[in-house]
């Protein structure tokens, strides 16, 4: 799965297919998005929303700099009280 880029006055969703990966009658209780390990307080990078299903999630981002590839990190925990993470790059590019 690849990200971007992203024009740096888009306001995009991005998203993650956890489906694979969860085990059986298994869902998504909770999902949370750092970017590059941390708070997007302070960031040229603003997450504007974020959202999950039983098996996907999916965050909102506006901003950037371009020429800037970020980290972003979604941390998910699952009904049965496992933990996952899914870090991919986005770079900043304008379009």
């Amino acid at each position: 799965m690849t990200w971007g880029p992203k024009d740096p006055d888009a306001i995009r969703d991005f998203g993650v297919d956890w489906t694979n990966d969860l085990p059986d009658t298994v869902t998504i209780a909770a999902s949370t998005w750092r970017l590059d390990g941390a708070a997007w307080s302070g960031s040229d990078l603003v997450k504007v929303d974020d959202s999950f299903t039983d098996t996907n999630t999916t965050v909102r981002i506006s901003g950037g700099v371009v020429g800037t590839t970020y980290i972003i990190t979604n941390h998910i925990v699952m009904s049965d009280g496992e933990e996952d993470d899914f870090s991919q790059k986005l770079k900043i590019k304008q379009r």
